[in-house]
């Protein structure tokens, strides 16, 4: 079984972040959906860092 094409290819992610940055705003984190939707999150400086459950020890 050949293997799936990507529905978001690295040189993609690369081009959103690239315009974010060039555009001075910070990138907090990003979300890739299976079905290739990207939602990007902006940082402030103003707001607490996201705390995730997965990276407590």
């Amino acid at each position: 079984m050949p293997a799936r094409k990507a529905v978001l290819t690295q040189t993609e992610l690369k081009r959103y972040l690239a315009a974010y940055r060039d555009a001075g705003i910070p990138v907090g984190r990003t979300e890739i959906g299976p079905d290739g939707t990207v939602v990007i999150h902006s940082a402030s400086e103003n707001s607490p860092p996201e705390i995730n459950d997965w990276d407590a020890d």
